[in-house]
């Protein structure tokens, strides 16, 4: 019984690991094709600004963002980085409207955007963003 346990653990801890290898995938390339393809299937939903369907989503985009990109940032090209944060910036887009993409790049917090961004998270997206477009 304690080996069927320990069996049933480890296969587990395989298939949570193959999960996030598959959606991070094997190279920079594969990662911005999940990523897109992520973004894009997001974006043909019509959910509600406060539904409680995002929470999956932005799970996922966390994911993506915290994990899957820091893993392959430093294989990737500038070209590479741009079209993932382009994608980052389409996701906020749709999750947030379009007012969460002029408070990238603005100072102030007019729109109270910070808010929905745990703390730090803003700020590291527009220095992100700051760096690219230089």
């Amino acid at each position: 019984m304690k080996h069927l346990s320990l069996f049933i653990s480890l296969f587990l801890l395989g298939v949570l690991t193959s999960c996030s290898q598959l959606e991070c995938g094997s190279n920079p390339d594969a990662l911005l094709d999940n990523f897109e393809n992520f973004v894009d299937q997001v974006g043909t939903l019509d959910l509600d600004f406060e539904s409680k369907q995002w929470a999956i989503h932005d799970k996922r985009f966390e994911h993506f963002l915290e994990d899957c990109y820091e893993h392959h940032e430093e294989q990737m090209t500038k070209r590479q980085r741009r079209r993932f944060w382009l994608k980052t910036m389409k996701y906020l887009k749709i999750r947030y409207g379009t007012s969460v993409i002029r408070q990238l790049f603005s100072s102030e917090d007019a729109n109270g955007i910070e808010s929905f961004f745990d703390s730090g998270d803003l700020e590291d997206l527009k220095e992100r963003f700051k760096e690219l477009t230089q």
